[in-house]
């Protein structure tokens, strides 16, 4: 299990994509791309293990709808690594 989640900044992804906030905001709205995650009242970042997945799916030609489908599988695991810390923690 990973011990820790590296986080990337909103910027820092614009960066890495090459895209306007606003390219990646409707990439997210239709589920191309991985939604960042609330880290601070005003904060916001992306789990860089999934950008990194939806970029690499995004190198080899993956069609949107597979796309659609990892990002989905991402949040899904995203979810259930949590609830296994949690159980840990609680435990």
């Amino acid at each position: 299990m990973q011990s820790s989640i590296s986080i990337l900044k909103q910027c820092e992804v614009l960066e890495i994509t090459r895209q306007s906030s606003t390219t990646l905001w409707r990439q997210v709205k239709a589920g191309t791309f991985s939604p960042p995650i609330q880290i601070g009242a005003k904060a916001t970042g992306y789990i860089k293990d999934e950008v990194n997945a939806v970029l690499t799916a995004r190198s080899i030609g993956m069609p949107e709808k597979e796309l659609k489908a990892l990002v989905k599988k991402l949040v899904a695991q995203r979810k259930e690594r949590a609830n296994r810390l949690l159980e840990t923690i609680a435990a």
